[in-house]
């Protein structure tokens, strides 16, 4: 976690946001839905076989190299299908040229990305956790290092610098989890006790078991990633639109690092005190109102302090994306909320559900954009995009609750309501005090950034105590799981 969220956040927030400043928001625009587009159909490339590599070479380290080797070929054949699949969709919605050998290069870089999760998943069933958690950063530290020499040395940026980049730090990174899974192995005896048609059966019947996983992925990754692709096909003036959404979009994606981290760690907590009929409000309302004070701090500061927010790290295009930036963050401060509720569900078991609700909210999100799109002006699309993506995320974290409140109902949750009415009353006033004060905008909004946080240890916000017990008894739980 530490070593994640030291280079993962620093890398989007320093790096990625220097080269849109570079890049400009009209061609960071064409670039930034293309990525989306790859994002959207990434699931092709895995299909379950990283869980697959995990489940069974963890219960049978001897398996590392047939497992390996079997879904090796597996994902050599699932390669060409998604780059077809994706070049396809990309010539279907217009692109031609250079935004189509984009789209390829793109393609190729998430495929290397889906190898390094695939070797990482070998890693993490022989537990080589320490090695693991050295090569989830690598690519990022590398990107790190070239693009911020490039940054430094030029005044100047270009797309085919971040695709090559990326590229070879990608395929730098393979190479190292490859070459330390076939170190760490070299002790492991291959020893051939089962037919491949008994392997194929395992596999066939692994990734059965793990489609409503996938299909919960494709369909969030829908209501996440469609605005970027629809905003820069359908709006007037939809590439510079693109970009600018694209400008605030790095902090959501930022933000949601913290919420994708607690959502990793609750789902062993979950599951196994599910499984011990142990009593889970407690815990699910203390990580929630920590997510709460953090998704609240940046929603109301950003709301207040769009363009300061905006000016840290950008120098150009500030006014243009600022109405854009409060309502992603208010997306964020709602789908944070949704990382509890959901991980609660998925250690029920109740895919179908998420199914259900992720489909619903895939198919509301489309729609709404459609119509805002079409009518939208060449300076607006992009705010409503946001505000469709907030009441998207709402009415699914809205469901989410219910449900789970339905299995696990009780008086306690009211602490959580109480919490978030007296943590908003006090951001509303911190920010507004703020607002009137009579200091640099930039200060006043680090002094609200801070006062918001500090306003999370107000007796009633969070609940320690819960956290403490997780951190302190129950630590066995997420590495036995």
């Amino acid at each position: 976690m530490i070593l994640n969220l030291a280079v993962k956040p620093a890398y989007l927030l320093i790096i990625d946001t220097k080269i849109q400043d570079l890049l400009g928001p009209e061609e960071f625009g064409r670039y930034f839905p293309l990525l989306s587009l790859s994002i959207l159909l990434n699931i092709l490339l895995d299909a379950g076989l990283a869980n697959h590599m995990t489940r069974l070479v963890s219960s049978n380290p001897e398996e590392i190299h047939r497992s390996f080797q079997f879904g090796w070929r597996t994902k050599r054949l699932l390669f060409p299908f998604y780059i077809m699949l994706l070049l396809f969709i990309g010539w279907a919605l217009g692109w031609r040229g250079e935004a189509l050998v984009w789209l390829g290069w793109i393609g190729l870089n998430q495929a290397l990305l889906s190898a390094i999760l695939y070797v990482r998943a070998g890693l993490q069933g022989i537990a080589a956790h320490r090695t693991d958690a050295w090569v989830s950063i690598a690519d990022r530290s590398l990107l790190f290092i070239a693009m911020g020499g490039l940054i430094l040395s030029f005044d100047r940026f270009e797309v085919n610098w971040l695709l090559a980049g990326t590229s070879a730090a990608l395929s730098c990174t393979l190479l190292i989890a490859f070459w330390r899974l076939r170190k760490l192995t070299l002790s492991v005896h291959n020893h051939v006790n089962e037919a491949a048609s008994t392997q194929l059966k395992n596999v066939r019947a692994d990734l059965r078991a793990g489609w409503p996983y996938a299909l919960l992925f494709l369909l969030m990754m829908t209501y996440h990633r469609v605005d970027g692709i629809m905003l820069e096909r359908i709006a007037p003036n939809g590439a510079m639109q693109a970009g600018w959404y694209a400008m605030s979009y790095r902090f959501f994606e930022a933000a949601n690092m913290i919420g994708y981290l607690c959502a990793t760690l609750l789902l062993p907590y979950f599951t196994r005190m599910l499984a011990n009929r142990e009593d889970v409000r407690p815990l699910a309302r203390s990580m929630s109102s920590v997510l709460m004070a953090v998704g609240a701090t940046i929603a109301w500061s950003s709301w207040y302090f769009p363009e300061q927010f905006l000016g840290i790290f950008y120098d150009y295009e500030i006014q243009s994306a600022s109405g854009i930036l409060p309502w992603l963050m208010i997306s964020f401060a709602v789908f944070a909320q949704g990382y509890v509720f959901s991980t609660l569900l998925t250690a029920r078991g109740d895919m179908r559900r998420l199914n259900q609700m992720a489909g619903a909210g895939a198919v509301l999100n489309i729609i709404l954009n459609a119509w805002w799109l079409s009518q939208a002006s060449p300076t607006t699309g992009g705010i409503g995009c946001a505000v469709i993506s907030a009441i998207t995320q709402g009415a699914m974290v809205v469901g989410q609750i219910f449900f789970c409140l339905r299995h696990h109902p009780g008086k306690q949750w009211w602490k959580l309501v109480r919490a978030l009415i007296l943590h908003s009353l006090a951001c509303f006033t911190i920010c507004n005090a703020m607002v009137r004060w009579d200091i640099d905008p930039t200060q006043a909004l680090w002094w609200a950034l801070i006062g918001c946080l500090a306003a999370g240890f107000l007796p009633g916000v969070i609940d320690f105590r819960s956290i403490q017990k997780m951190l302190s008894e129950k630590m066995n739980t997420f590495a036995d799981s």
